[in-house]
């Protein structure tokens, strides 16, 4: 989907909601390799491939990731431009 404004591609993403019987529809910086109809994953039991949302704690060292919040739930502050991308390092306790 295109939004202008953007330079970055966005994916309109469907969650069912947790309190009501509906779905909530959210837009989302789309990363390289998602397709229309793809299912997405969010949370700590999420697996790790394209396009799901893991908290950085389960993403192990070397992996390429995008759109990552500064503070939890602050909607992503680093890496979130169109083609910018972040490497994870190492884990500090």
């Amino acid at each position: 989907m295109h939004d202008p404004g953007r330079g970055a591609p966005v994916a309109k993403v469907q969650f069912l909601n947790a309190y009501r019987f509906k779905r909530d529809t959210e837009l989302m910086v789309a990363t390289e390799g998602m397709y229309t109809g793809q299912f997405i994953y969010c949370g700590k039991k999420a697996t790790l491939t394209i396009g799901n949302v893991l908290p950085l704690r389960g993403v192990p060292e070397g992996t390429i990731v995008c759109n990552v919040e500064a503070k939890v739930g602050d909607r992503g502050a680093f890496a979130r431009g169109s083609g910018c991308f972040a490497v994870v390092i190492s884990h500090d306790e």
